[in-house]
C-alpha cells in the first residue's frame, strides 16, 4: 500500500475551468489522468463499437469512428439509452483507471473526473478538489468557446449536481471566477501543500 500513489480527484461542473487547472498541474510536472480520454478510448474500442452499432445502427459511426455528436443526441434526453451506454462503458473505464493506479510509481496521481460525484466515485480518492465558478460566467465561457447554444449548455448544466451540494464533500474548493493568473496561483498553493495530504480509507475503482 505504501507504493500506491495518493489519489487526488479534480472535478467541476461544465465550464468551471477544471481542464485549465489540470493543464497547469501538467505544466508543473504532475501526472494527470483524464477520465474523458479513457472513456473515448473505450468508445473507440472495436468490440465496444460493434455493440454500439448492434444497438443503435450504423448512424452512430462516422469515418470508422463513433460519432460522439450523434451518440450524445441519442443519450442526453433518454435515460434508458444513457443507462445502456453507461452500463457498457463505465465498468471498463473503472478497470482502466485502476490499472493505471496499480502500475503507477508516482507519489501523487491526479484524475480529472468531470462527473466524479455523479458516478459515485467520491470514496475512491484520498483528496478531492472542486473547481467552482458562477453559473453565468460558466455559460459565457462555453458560448464563447462554441460549446453549443445557450439552451443546450443550460440543459447540460442542469443535468449535473449543483456545486452547493458538492462543496461539503470536497477537501478543497478552487474559486475560478477570476483570471488565469489567479487560477495559476491556486494551483501553486495546492502543489505546495501536497506533502500534507494523507491517505484515506478509500475503495478501489475496480477489483
Amino acid at each position: 500500500m505504501d507504493l500506491e500513489p495518493i489519489l487526488i480527484g479534480i472535478t467541476g461542473n461544465i465550464g468551471s475551468g477544471k481542464s485549465k487547472f489540470c493543464g497547469f498541474l501538467q505544466t508543473d510536472g504532475h501526472r494527470v489522468i483524464l477520465a474523458d480520454a479513457i472513456a473515448q478510448e473505450q468508445l473507440d474500442d472495436p468490440e465496444n463499437l460493434k455493440q454500439l452499432v448492434r444497438h443503435w445502427g450504423k448512424t452512430v459511426v462516422k469515418g470508422g469512428k463513433p460519432d460522439r455528436k450523434e451518440i450524445a443526441s441519442i443519450v442526453f434526453n433518454n435515460k434508458v439509452e444513457r443507462s445502456w451506454l453507461n452500463n457498457l462503458l463505465h465498468p471498463r473505464i473503472l478497470v482502466a483507471m485502476q490499472q493505471i493506479v496499480d502500475e503507477s510509481r508516482d507519489q501523487y496521481l491526479f484524475f480529472e473526473v468531470p462527473l466524479l460525484f455523479e458516478a459515485g466515485l467520491q470514496h475512491c480518492f484520498d483528496y478531492i478538489v472542486l473547481i467552482a465558478a458562477d453559473r453565468d460566467l460558466r455559460l459565457q465561457r462555453l458560448i464563447k468557446n462554441c460549446k453549443g447554444t445557450p439552451e443546450e449548455i443550460e440543459a447540460r448544466m442542469d443535468a449535473q449536481i449543483d456545486d452547493v451540494d458538492k462543496i461539503p464533500l470536497c477537501d478543497l474548493v478552487i474559486d475560478n471566477n477570476g483570471s488565469l493568473s489567479s487560477l495559476r496561483g491556486q494551483v501553486a498553493a495546492l502543489t505546495a501543500r501536497l506533502d500534507g495530504i494523507r491517505r484515506k480509507d478509500k475503495i478501489p475503482f475496480a477489483n
